[in-house]
């Protein structure tokens, strides 16, 4: 079920609210009695009684069947869990996916009793059976977290995130937890922990502390590591690796410095990639040098110019605004910065 192998064909509104006219003017008198409950009301009070999660309602199989598998392309079971296990697919993701399809109007439960539906009608004996418990567990989670409240301030980060790592405990066997849940908190494992890191390895030369970096990972991820890399954007690994040369960047001076920076970016974007971004990187410095001189121009002019109404005093600064920067535009944009960088600091008074 993960996004390359298991591609959900959307079915327009339109279509799904025809369907259900379609089903509702086709059936017995026992449906179409004003007084009969409508079967697509059945979902809640039947999901509520239904301890195992296994029975689903015949109404919801059939129908599933033109929401969900038109084309019948999904993972087999043991394709599921194995993807799920190495981090490749991420269970609650998919039902998400799920979710999205089901028909507008759906309570909750309706939705839920569609994709148990759609499990029994893709999967047979103990597949549906394991991925409808997984399925009614996470469900039975999901509820309880609504309740719980990590939010008191006397909590860090990472005390609200073992709140819901032992509610979880509460629902799902230890194996059950990991398949759900694990590529997510090793993650939170991962970012919890890498300050210690990096400031345990802050003196160390950078070839090894990437070394060291590298091997960390692998130990928190574990199973995890090579669907982590391999979804990694390039950019974000570059920017890890000049974050833990930074210390030894620093001691260098200003022309070794950009060498080794430009040896880096070559490395992970090519000769043409690093002309590309040397080419932003002098724009950025040229604009930020441009408005260091503003900066400076305008509190001058304010300081000379106090005698001048606020009209005119803002007529003048967007005159020099337009001079320093080279467009109108440009110092539209920055008037408008200004205006929003005020509104959050007056905000958070």
């Amino acid at each position: 079920m993960n996004a390359k192998n298991l591609r959900i064909v959307s079915i327009s509104l339109v279509f799904v609210f025809f369907l259900f006219l379609l089903y509702k003017f086709t059936q017995t008198n026992e449906f179409n009695s004003a007084n009969e409950e409508n079967p697509n009301d059945k979902a809640e009070s039947f999901f509520r009684t239904q301890s195992d999660g296994f029975s689903v309602d015949p109404f919801y199989l059939e129908s599933a069947k033109s929401i969900f598998s038109p084309d019948g392309q999904f993972l087999q079971f043991e394709e599921i869990i194995a993807k799920a296990k190495s981090g490749e697919l991420n269970l609650i993701s998919e039902l998400w996916n799920l979710r999205r399809q089901c028909p507008e109007g759906s309570t909750r439960e309706q939705c839920h009793e569609y994709i148990k539906a759609f499990i029994q009608n893709e999967y047979s004996g103990e597949d549906a059976k394991k991925l409808l418990n997984l399925l009614t567990d996470y469900l039975k989670y999901e509820e309880a977290m609504v309740q719980l409240d990590p939010s008191s301030k006397s909590y860090t980060n990472a005390e609200r995130y073992e709140q819901i790592k032992q509610l979880r405990r509460k629902y799902f066997s230890k194996e059950d937890a990991e398949l759900i849940f694990g590529l997510e908190e090793a993650t939170a494992d991962f970012s919890f922990n890498r300050k210690n890191f990096l400031d345990e390895t802050k003196n160390l030369k950078a070839d090894e502390r990437i070394r060291l970096y590298e091997n960390y990972r692998k130990k928190t991820f574990g199973n995890y590591y090579n669907a982590v890399v391999s979804r990694e954007p390039k950019y974000d690994q570059f920017e890890t690796e000049m974050d833990l040369r930074q210390n030894e960047l620093a001691k260098l001076s200003g022309t070794e410095r950009e060498s080794k920076e430009r040896e880096v970016r070559i490395r992970y974007f090519g000769k043409d990639g690093n002309e590309r971004m040397e080419k932003v990187l002098k724009e950025i410095k040229e604009e930020e040098e441009k408005i260091t001189k503003l900066e400076v121009e305008e509190k001058n002019f304010r300081k000379n110019n106090s005698n001048l109404s606020d009209s005119e005093l803002e007529k003048k600064l967007m005159e020099l605004r337009i001079k320093t920067l080279g467009s109108k535009e440009l110092a539209e944009e920055y008037t408008r910065r200004l205006e929003y960088e005020k509104t959050l600091k007056n905000s958070g008074n």
